[in-house]
């Protein structure tokens, strides 16, 4: 009698069948010429308070975060090709939910930067700074790879980066006369170079691929069978690029304040650049709007914003007495402006920073207020805390070839300037962000196309300064038929959570909560 049988199996088969009874299923890859990646993937997280953390950096990074939060450690490796290489533990946190009977699982946060300690900035927001996420999700977060308490990149003493060298290309480095130029980037090349001896083996493997297998293994942990995934910022790219190697892992995705998916230095910065002084020009407009009579700086948005610029070119040779016995030179007051045109919030302080620069006026309560606004600005993606401007660097430098000299920087100078006269001359330095650094880049992280993954959620401000709202876009159309965009005209960076974005709260909260998308291309007003 003939035997009921399978049928007939291949030898490749047969012979990964065989290893996975005796060696466990898993194994299945090293099997195919895969390393095995088990252990990692089999990990159970052991929360406890963060309060019990031995860690110092952790300790430091939550000290804002509240009884409630409880951390923890994930393995990952070096390299998920050779993981003989070595291994380093990221350092995690989470607020549970509060419904807990009506819980959805777990919502991994990336807050980008890059360079941001995700524990703290989960910690200083807090569980309510998410729309009504919290109440239904536990919201993680995680410093990734190179930061934070998570084998942070080291490239010298005190913060990592010499102040004239830091690595914000989205953040006022100061005054950029071209003369001065080639001098900022040589210091700034030397301390990138400094970053190879000083960081130790994880160096050579940063930046978003590898960060987005973290994600893999951080959904594995989680014991979810989807990643349920909010990014900010970088953090947008981030998940883009685990879309596009886990289609079938992605679960209820947002994206807010969308990055470029194919980062070039040159091109970022000018973006950048332009739409600072896009967000400039909207916010001395909401105070022009009002009328001369409400309006310190009159009625006429054209004539104010020369009024402004000439303002911000006085500060280069007579500064402003301000507050706490400082003074304010161009690159402070570069600075404080950028930053409250980042947030929300601080958004309608711009005008009174502004006429204090104008008028030269002691600044009062206002500038006070600014300062306030500008902390409040860096809660989302800033990277102004120990160490952030090395990891920014060495994440941005690993996702992109782009290296670009002193003197290509100075050619490019006029182009800075025309674009925004404010902040040109200080962003242009940021076109030299990758110079020096000790690692060749990667164009592999620009492709994001994840045509089979389920539809992602992406939102940018109209008149958001850091990421451009072109960038959505580009994102949109880099990640094929499962994006669905929407922008709003409020201002700011980061929006979801903030305490003045019903509109795109309720939107992302109807998303993440009940699966309900708005209509591709929605605008909030």
């Amino acid at each position: 009698m003939r035997s009921v049988l399978a049928p007939s199996l291949s030898l490749p088969l047969a012979a990964t069948l065989l290893a996975c009874g005796l060696t466990g299923c898993a194994s299945r890859d090293e099997a195919a010429g895969r390393p095995d990646l088990t252990r990692y993937y089999d990990q159970e997280i052991s929360w406890e308070p963060c309060s019990r953390e031995q860690d110092r950096t952790v300790r430091d990074e939550t000290r804002n975060a509240g009884r409630t939060a409880e951390c923890a450690r994930l393995t990952v490796p070096h390299s998920y090709d050779d993981p003989a290489k070595g291994e380093l533990r990221l350092a995690l946190m989470r607020y549970r939910a509060a419904d807990r009977d009506h819980r959805l699982g777990s919502l991994v946060v990336g807050f980008g930067g890059p360079g941001a300690s995700g524990l703290g900035q989960l910690g200083a927001r807090g569980p309510d700074g998410f729309g009504k996420a919290a109440g239904r999700y536990d919201l993680v977060a995680f410093d990734p790879r190179g930061a934070g308490a998570s084998s942070p990149v080291r490239c010298g003493t005190g913060d990592g980066l010499p102040d004239a060298a830091r690595a914000r290309d989205d953040d006022a480095d100061g005054a950029g006369e071209p003369a001065e130029l080639a001098d900022r980037i040589d210091d700034r090349a030397k301390a990138l170079h400094d970053c190879a001896k000083r960081t130790g083996p994880v160096l050579p493997y940063l930046g978003t691929v590898h960060a987005a297998k973290d994600l893999d293994v951080l959904r594995a942990a989680l014991g979810e069978d989807r990643l349920n995934y909010l990014g900010y910022a970088q953090g947008t790219r981030l998940g883009a690029a685990y879309a596009h190697r886990y289609p079938h892992k992605v679960g209820r995705m947002v994206m807010d304040s969308v990055d470029d998916p194919a980062p070039d230095l040159r091109r970022n910065a000018l973006a950048r650049t332009a739409a600072y002084q896009k967000a400039l020009r909207h916010a001395v407009e909401i105070c022009t709007r009002r009328g001369a009579e409400d309006c310190i700086l009159g009625s006429d948005t054209d004539r104010a914003m020369e009024t402004v610029t000439a303002a911000f070119n006085r500060l280069d040779e007579h500064p402003l007495p301000w507050v706490n016995g400082t003074t304010l030179d161009r690159e402070a007051a570069v600075t404080q402006t950028m930053g409250l045109l980042r947030s929300r919030e601080g958004l309608p302080e711009t005008p009174n920073l502004l006429a204090a620069i104008v008028h030269r006026l002691r600044p009062g309560e206002a500038a006070h207020m600014a300062r306030e606004a500008v902390a409040r600005a860096g809660g989302k993606d800033a990277g102004d805390r120990a160490g952030a401007g090395s990891v920014t660097a060495s994440v941005n430098c690993a996702d992109t070839r782009s290296r670009y000299t002193a003197d290509q920087v100075a050619s490019a100078y006029d182009d800075f300037v025309e674009a925004s006269p404010v902040f040109g001359p200080a962003l242009a330095v940021g076109m030299a962000a990758c110079t020096g650094w000790p690692q060749v880049g990667d164009d592999g992280a620009h492709d994001v196309a994840a045509p089979r993954a389920p539809k992602i959620l992406l939102h940018t401000s109209e008149f958001d300064p850091a990421t451009p709202v072109a960038w959505l876009r580009r994102m949109a159309r880099a990640l094929g038929p499962s994006a669905v965009t929407m922008t709003d005209t409020g201002g700011g960076h980061g929006i979801y959570g903030s305490s003045d974005a019903d509109c795109v709260n309720e939107k992302v909260d109807a998303f993440l909560l009940d699966g309900r998308l708005p209509a591709d291309r929605t605008r909030c007003t």
